[in-house]
Protein backbone atom coordinates (compact mmCIF):
# COMPACT_ATOMS: atom_id res chain seq x y z
CA UNK A 1 0.00 0.00 0.00
CA UNK A 2 1.47 3.11 -1.07
CA UNK A 3 0.58 6.03 1.36
CA UNK A 4 1.82 9.62 0.53
CA UNK A 5 2.02 12.34 3.57
CA UNK A 6 1.85 16.19 2.19
CA UNK A 7 2.61 18.60 4.59
CA UNK A 8 1.43 22.29 3.91
CA UNK A 9 4.97 24.26 3.84
CA UNK A 10 5.07 28.86 3.55
CA UNK A 11 4.89 28.37 -0.16
CA UNK A 12 3.03 25.65 -2.18
CA UNK A 13 4.63 23.58 -4.98
CA UNK A 14 2.55 21.66 -7.79
CA UNK A 15 3.19 17.65 -7.65
CA UNK A 16 2.44 15.73 -10.54
CA UNK A 17 0.72 12.56 -9.88
CA UNK A 18 -2.69 10.17 -11.12
CA UNK A 19 -4.38 13.41 -9.91
CA UNK A 20 -3.32 16.94 -9.46
CA UNK A 21 -1.79 17.12 -6.05
CA UNK A 22 -0.68 20.48 -3.95
CA UNK A 23 1.28 20.02 -0.43
CA UNK A 24 -1.91 21.16 1.04
CA UNK A 25 -4.71 20.25 -1.45
CA UNK A 26 -6.05 16.81 -2.62
CA UNK A 27 -7.84 17.46 -5.93
CA UNK A 28 -9.16 14.40 -8.17
CA UNK A 29 -11.28 15.26 -11.34
CA UNK A 30 -11.14 11.45 -12.79
CA UNK A 31 -12.11 9.21 -9.51
CA UNK A 32 -15.66 10.74 -8.21
CA UNK A 33 -18.28 9.91 -10.30
CA UNK A 34 -20.03 13.35 -11.51
CA UNK A 35 -17.56 16.26 -10.89
CA UNK A 36 -14.87 17.15 -9.15
CA UNK A 37 -13.65 16.74 -5.35
CA UNK A 38 -11.30 18.28 -3.25
CA UNK A 39 -9.68 18.28 0.11
CA UNK A 40 -7.67 21.29 1.23
CA UNK A 41 -5.82 20.55 5.02
CA UNK A 42 -2.67 21.29 6.98
CA UNK A 43 -1.67 17.43 6.43
CA UNK A 44 -3.37 14.90 4.53
CA UNK A 45 -1.98 11.28 4.28
CA UNK A 46 -3.23 9.68 1.10
CA UNK A 47 -2.86 6.39 -0.67
CA UNK A 48 -3.73 6.91 -4.37
CA UNK A 49 -4.53 3.41 -4.79
CA UNK A 50 -7.18 2.83 -2.61
CA UNK A 51 -8.22 6.68 -1.97
CA UNK A 52 -8.57 6.76 1.01
CA UNK A 53 -7.19 9.99 3.47
CA UNK A 54 -6.66 11.18 6.30
CA UNK A 55 -6.40 14.64 7.59
CA UNK A 56 -5.07 16.97 10.53
CA UNK A 57 -6.62 20.42 11.44
CA UNK A 58 -8.86 22.79 9.77
CA UNK A 59 -10.24 20.54 7.04
CA UNK A 60 -11.94 21.89 3.57
CA UNK A 61 -14.06 19.12 1.71
CA UNK A 62 -15.38 20.48 -1.32
CA UNK A 63 -17.58 18.80 -4.60
CA UNK A 64 -19.23 20.49 -7.29
CA UNK A 65 -22.43 20.93 -5.28
CA UNK A 66 -21.04 22.31 -1.83
CA UNK A 67 -18.72 22.61 1.05
CA UNK A 68 -17.65 20.90 4.08
CA UNK A 69 -15.37 22.12 6.56
CA UNK A 70 -14.30 20.59 9.73
CA UNK A 71 -12.35 21.74 12.63
CA UNK A 72 -10.68 18.71 13.91
CA UNK A 73 -9.83 16.82 11.04
CA UNK A 74 -11.43 14.36 8.85
CA UNK A 75 -10.75 10.55 7.10
CA UNK A 76 -12.19 10.52 3.60
CA UNK A 77 -12.35 8.50 -0.02
CA UNK A 78 -11.79 10.06 -2.96
CA UNK A 79 -13.18 7.63 -4.79
CA UNK A 80 -16.51 7.08 -3.37
CA UNK A 81 -17.04 10.49 -1.89
CA UNK A 82 -17.40 9.21 1.42
CA UNK A 83 -16.00 10.70 4.62
CA UNK A 84 -16.25 11.41 8.53
CA UNK A 85 -15.30 14.97 9.59
CA UNK A 86 -14.59 15.79 13.14
CA UNK A 87 -14.26 18.93 15.98
CA UNK A 88 -17.02 20.95 14.77
CA UNK A 89 -18.52 21.06 11.15
CA UNK A 90 -19.99 23.67 8.85
CA UNK A 91 -21.61 22.40 5.97
CA UNK A 92 -23.29 24.23 2.61
CA UNK A 93 -24.96 22.26 -0.55
CA UNK A 94 -27.07 24.53 -3.05
CA UNK A 95 -29.81 26.04 -0.46
CA UNK A 96 -28.84 24.02 2.76
CA UNK A 97 -27.17 24.91 5.49
CA UNK A 98 -25.75 22.39 8.40
CA UNK A 99 -24.00 22.79 11.74
CA UNK A 100 -23.12 19.43 13.12
CA UNK A 101 -20.37 17.91 16.18
CA UNK A 102 -19.51 15.65 13.34
CA UNK A 103 -20.10 14.95 9.78
CA UNK A 104 -20.51 11.38 8.38
CA UNK A 105 -20.78 11.32 4.61
CA UNK A 106 -21.26 8.18 3.27
CA UNK A 107 -21.78 8.87 -0.51
CA UNK A 108 -22.47 12.85 -2.44
CA UNK A 109 -26.08 12.02 -1.47
CA UNK A 110 -26.82 10.89 2.11
CA UNK A 111 -25.43 11.83 5.10
CA UNK A 112 -25.40 11.88 8.96
CA UNK A 113 -25.13 15.02 11.01
CA UNK A 114 -24.21 13.53 14.69
CA UNK A 115 -24.03 15.95 18.26
CA UNK A 116 -26.34 19.15 18.29
CA UNK A 117 -27.38 18.61 14.70
CA UNK A 118 -28.69 21.67 12.59
CA UNK A 119 -29.96 21.28 9.29
CA UNK A 120 -31.85 24.83 7.56
CA UNK A 121 -33.43 24.96 4.36
CA UNK A 122 -36.12 27.14 3.09
CA UNK A 123 -37.59 28.79 6.38
CA UNK A 124 -37.47 25.83 8.30
CA UNK A 125 -34.59 24.86 10.93
CA UNK A 126 -34.52 21.12 11.48
CA UNK A 127 -32.52 19.79 15.08
CA UNK A 128 -31.54 16.89 17.13
CA UNK A 129 -29.15 15.05 18.17
CA UNK A 130 -28.66 13.32 14.94
CA UNK A 131 -30.37 14.29 11.70
CA UNK A 132 -29.85 11.77 8.81
CA UNK A 133 -30.52 13.24 5.29
CA UNK A 134 -30.74 11.92 1.70
CA UNK A 135 -30.17 14.99 -0.75
CA UNK A 136 -31.62 12.67 -3.51
CA UNK A 137 -35.06 13.04 -1.87
CA UNK A 138 -34.83 15.83 0.43
CA UNK A 139 -35.63 13.93 3.55
CA UNK A 140 -34.24 14.41 7.02
CA UNK A 141 -35.08 11.86 9.97
CA UNK A 142 -33.74 12.61 13.61
CA UNK A 143 -32.69 10.26 15.58
CA UNK A 144 -31.77 10.44 19.34
CA UNK A 145 -34.62 12.53 20.48
CA UNK A 146 -35.30 16.13 21.56
CA UNK A 147 -36.10 16.91 17.89
CA UNK A 148 -37.39 20.62 16.65
CA UNK A 149 -38.45 21.84 13.75
CA UNK A 150 -39.06 25.79 13.13
CA UNK A 151 -39.94 28.51 11.13
CA UNK A 152 -38.74 32.10 10.59
CA UNK A 153 -42.16 33.12 11.68
CA UNK A 154 -41.33 31.70 15.45
CA UNK A 155 -43.82 28.96 14.81
CA UNK A 156 -42.14 25.24 16.08
CA UNK A 157 -43.01 21.88 16.78
CA UNK A 158 -40.98 19.38 19.23
CA UNK A 159 -41.07 15.14 19.57
CA UNK A 160 -39.15 12.28 20.48
CA UNK A 161 -38.83 11.80 16.25
CA UNK A 162 -39.79 13.95 13.34
CA UNK A 163 -39.04 13.28 9.43
CA UNK A 164 -39.32 15.84 7.21
CA UNK A 165 -40.01 15.79 3.40
CA UNK A 166 -38.77 18.93 2.04
CA UNK A 167 -39.93 18.78 -0.79
CA UNK A 168 -43.72 18.10 0.10
CA UNK A 169 -43.29 20.43 3.04
CA UNK A 170 -44.41 17.79 5.24
CA UNK A 171 -43.30 16.26 8.95
CA UNK A 172 -44.38 13.89 10.78
CA UNK A 173 -43.69 13.50 14.62
CA UNK A 174 -43.84 11.24 17.10
CA UNK A 175 -43.56 10.68 21.03
CA UNK A 176 -44.85 13.64 23.19
CA UNK A 177 -45.62 15.94 20.33
CA UNK A 178 -45.98 19.48 21.12
CA UNK A 179 -46.14 22.48 18.44
CA UNK A 180 -47.05 25.99 18.47
CA UNK A 181 -48.67 28.47 15.51
CA UNK A 182 -47.30 31.86 17.12
CA UNK A 183 -48.70 33.72 14.04
CA UNK A 184 -52.31 32.26 15.42
CA UNK A 185 -51.38 32.23 18.77
CA UNK A 186 -52.67 28.51 18.63
CA UNK A 187 -50.58 25.86 20.55
CA UNK A 188 -51.26 21.75 20.35
CA UNK A 189 -50.40 18.56 21.36
CA UNK A 190 -50.50 14.88 21.17
CA UNK A 191 -48.68 11.35 20.68
CA UNK A 192 -47.94 12.37 17.23
CA UNK A 193 -48.54 15.13 14.36
CA UNK A 194 -48.89 15.20 10.71
CA UNK A 195 -47.60 19.02 10.18
CA UNK A 196 -47.81 20.46 6.44
CA UNK A 197 -46.60 23.90 6.06
CA UNK A 198 -47.68 23.83 2.03
CA UNK A 199 -50.11 25.72 0.74
CA UNK A 200 -52.65 26.64 3.09
CA UNK A 201 -51.04 24.37 5.13
CA UNK A 202 -52.78 21.91 7.75
CA UNK A 203 -51.89 20.14 11.17
CA UNK A 204 -53.32 16.68 12.51
CA UNK A 205 -52.88 15.91 16.25
CA UNK A 206 -53.18 12.30 16.88
CA UNK A 207 -54.23 10.75 20.71
CA UNK A 208 -54.90 13.06 23.04
CA UNK A 209 -54.87 15.82 21.26
CA UNK A 210 -55.45 19.10 22.16
CA UNK A 211 -55.61 22.84 20.65
CA UNK A 212 -55.80 26.08 22.10
CA UNK A 213 -56.11 29.23 21.02
CA UNK A 214 -56.16 32.44 22.90
CA UNK A 215 -56.97 30.67 26.29
CA UNK A 216 -59.85 28.72 24.28
CA UNK A 217 -59.12 24.92 24.09
CA UNK A 218 -60.64 21.83 21.91
CA UNK A 219 -59.22 18.37 22.94
CA UNK A 220 -60.28 14.77 21.43
CA UNK A 221 -58.69 11.76 19.86
CA UNK A 222 -58.15 13.17 17.01
CA UNK A 223 -57.74 17.06 15.90
CA UNK A 224 -57.17 18.88 12.65
CA UNK A 225 -56.60 22.41 11.98
CA UNK A 226 -56.74 23.33 8.07
CA UNK A 227 -55.75 26.52 6.97
CA UNK A 228 -53.02 26.65 9.06
CA UNK A 229 -51.08 29.06 6.66
CA UNK A 230 -54.10 31.95 6.54
CA UNK A 231 -56.12 34.38 9.69
CA UNK A 232 -59.22 31.84 8.99
CA UNK A 233 -58.21 28.68 10.28
CA UNK A 234 -60.88 25.41 10.60
CA UNK A 235 -60.76 22.69 13.37
CA UNK A 236 -62.75 19.43 13.40
CA UNK A 237 -62.13 16.91 16.51
CA UNK A 238 -63.19 13.32 16.34
CA UNK A 239 -63.77 10.83 19.44
CA UNK A 240 -64.29 12.13 23.53
CA UNK A 241 -64.18 15.84 21.84
CA UNK A 242 -64.35 18.59 24.60
CA UNK A 243 -64.57 22.81 24.03
CA UNK A 244 -63.94 24.74 26.91
CA UNK A 245 -64.66 28.67 25.98
CA UNK A 246 -63.77 31.26 27.52
CA UNK A 247 -65.45 34.76 26.40
CA UNK A 248 -62.93 37.21 25.00
CA UNK A 249 -65.07 40.50 25.05
CA UNK A 250 -63.06 42.83 22.67
CA UNK A 251 -60.95 40.04 21.45
CA UNK A 252 -62.82 37.68 19.56
CA UNK A 253 -61.21 34.42 18.04
CA UNK A 254 -60.72 33.78 14.79
CA UNK A 255 -60.86 30.47 14.83
CA UNK A 256 -64.62 28.67 13.85
CA UNK A 257 -63.80 26.03 16.22
CA UNK A 258 -64.25 28.79 18.99
CA UNK A 259 -66.41 31.73 17.42
CA UNK A 260 -69.68 32.34 16.85
CA UNK A 261 -71.06 28.82 17.09
CA UNK A 262 -69.45 27.54 20.71
CA UNK A 263 -69.80 31.23 22.03
CA UNK A 264 -73.88 30.72 21.26
CA UNK A 265 -73.71 27.61 22.63
CA UNK A 266 -71.98 28.42 25.86
CA UNK A 267 -74.91 30.90 26.45
CA UNK A 268 -77.54 28.06 25.83
CA UNK A 269 -78.43 29.27 22.17
CA UNK A 270 -79.96 25.94 21.18
CA UNK A 271 -81.23 26.65 18.00
CA UNK A 272 -78.16 27.35 16.37
CA UNK A 273 -76.79 25.57 13.01
CA UNK A 274 -73.21 26.36 12.95
CA UNK A 275 -71.27 25.59 10.09
CA UNK A 276 -70.58 20.97 9.64
CA UNK A 277 -67.07 21.81 10.64
CA UNK A 278 -68.11 22.77 14.74
CA UNK A 279 -71.28 21.35 14.29
CA UNK A 280 -70.54 18.08 15.03
CA UNK A 281 -68.06 18.49 17.72
CA UNK A 282 -70.75 20.58 19.75
CA UNK A 283 -73.47 17.60 19.19
CA UNK A 284 -70.95 15.31 20.98
CA UNK A 285 -68.65 17.09 23.28
CA UNK A 286 -68.71 16.04 26.73
CA UNK A 287 -68.51 19.79 28.44
CA UNK A 288 -69.15 22.72 27.63
CA UNK A 289 -68.52 25.74 29.69
CA UNK A 290 -68.08 29.49 29.67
Amino acid sequence: MRKNRFVKPALAVVLAAAAVVLPFRLHNAGYAAGGTYSVDASVIEYDMSSGDGKTTGVTTIRDDKGTAVAQGGATFNSKNKSGHLFGGVVANREDQHLRSSELIIYNDKYISAVGNARLTKGDKTLTAPRVDYHDDSKYAETIGGSARLDSTDGSWLTAGKITYDMNSKVANATGGVNLANVPQNMTGSGDTAVYNSDGQGYVELIGNAKATQNGNTVTGNRLKITNTNSPDSHTTAQGNVRIVYYSQGSNPVNNVAFSAGANAMAHDAHDLNPSPNIKTQLEAAEEIRA
